[in-house]
């Protein structure tokens, strides 16, 4: 008897590590799909054009990213445009719409958007602190996936989906606080192309419950220009 237990011991602790081994692997080879961590790491700022179809409407953006320092997005909206930033743990909106005033973000927002000012992706989860997960496959649009839930250090946890054939991230599942409610934000990637030996999705769709999909379609990237970091500080009223 005590030997099938310690048999049986051995047996479960190797599944164990076989399981955690398996999620590292799985993001070691997610890393190289994209590029390799050297050139993950290497992106310092991003900008961007874009054409987001929403509610019947095609409307024409222009984003600016630094690294883990702050984002902006000019939205033209019927000849208006919208801007939200991000700078640094802070940001902000106006929207001509609603008043000319710019309108600080509620912190929950700013949270649920602080994993697009990393630009480096996966290549410093584990310096990162974040543990990984691997929670089994599961089919996405009739192609295989793994599913892989990352819960970083404060708590927050994002489920990849990355396809078995190419390791690239086919879907990214968060879950945020929204007026003290968790809701589950799912952001489907696809139509992958290099840029400068990275991987980029240039198509991007978010499921809204109150918009509906929001596609949105890359048109022009750049990588590791000179940015202003000026526009991303709240206007004075």
């Amino acid at each position: 008897m005590k030997k099938l237990l310690f048999s049986l011991t051995i047996v479960f602790a190797s599944a164990a590590a076989s399981f955690g081994q398996t999620a590292d692997e799985i993001i070691s080879k997610a890393i190289d799909a994209r590029g390799g961590a050297a050139k993950l790491n290497a992106l310092k700022s991003m900008r961007m054009e874009s054409t987001t179809s929403v509610m019947g409407m095609d409307l024409a953006s222009k984003s600016v990213i630094v690294h883990k320092r702050g984002m902006r997005n000019d939205i033209e909206v019927m000849g208006q445009s919208i801007v939200v930033a991000i700078d640094g743990d802070k940001g902000w909106t106006i929207n001509p719409m609603q008043g000319s005033d710019p309108v600080a973000l509620p912190d929950e927002q700013v949270k649920a958007t602080a994993s697009q000012l990393d630009l480096s992706g996966m290549a410093n989860i584990k310096e990162s602190g974040a543990v990984a997960e691997l929670m089994g496959k599961e089919t996405l649009d009739g192609n295989e996936t793994f599913k892989v839930k990352l819960t970083s250090k404060d708590g927050t946890i994002m489920t990849h989906y990355i396809d078995t054939k190419t390791y690239l991230t086919a879907k990214t599942s968060i879950k945020v606080t929204v007026s003290g409610q968790s809701v589950e934000v799912d952001t489907k990637m696809s139509n992958y192309k290099v840029v400068d030996g990275i991987s980029f999705p240039h198509t991007t769709e978010i499921s809204n419950p109150q918009a509906g999909a929001i596609v949105t379609t890359i048109t022009k990237l750049e990588l590791n220009p000179t940015i202003d970091e000026s526009i991303f500080a709240m206007p004075k009223k």
